[in-house]
């Protein structure tokens, strides 16, 4: 009998639905980085995400609303742009186990063309 190994943590980030692609590679790379140094000192499981797995879901909110309401979910930290007058651009989650269910329901980013 094989032992079942436990899920991979993931950190997920999600990025405002209207970015132009130039600005979403930049806010996923800053939320990724940002989120790892504003939780790896509160959560354990940061840093063993960090050594073990390191993936990241990026997720694209629907609408300013849908953003909005990301914002009052879970431990989180939110980032701004300065190329884009310091607007909301990204939200990054703390890891936690299981991920939120609200993850399953938020499209994943698909790559720009």
């Amino acid at each position: 009998m094989s032992k079942q190994r436990p899920p991979k943590l993931k950190m997920f980030i999600v990025l405002r639905w209207d970015l132009p692609a130039e600005a979403a590679v930049v806010a996923a790379a800053h939320a990724s980085l940002g989120t790892y140094l504003t939780f790896k000192d509160s959560n354990p499981l940061m840093e063993e995400w960090q050594k073990t797995s390191f993936i990241k879901r990026v997720c694209k909110s629907i609408s300013w609303n849908h953003f909005q309401h990301l914002k009052t979910l879970g431990k989180h930290r939110v980032f701004t742009e300065s190329g884009l007058d310091n607007a909301e651009v990204s939200i990054g989650f703390d890891i936690v186990q299981p991920p939120y269910h609200i993850f399953d329901e938020i499209p994943l980013l698909t790559p720009y063309k």
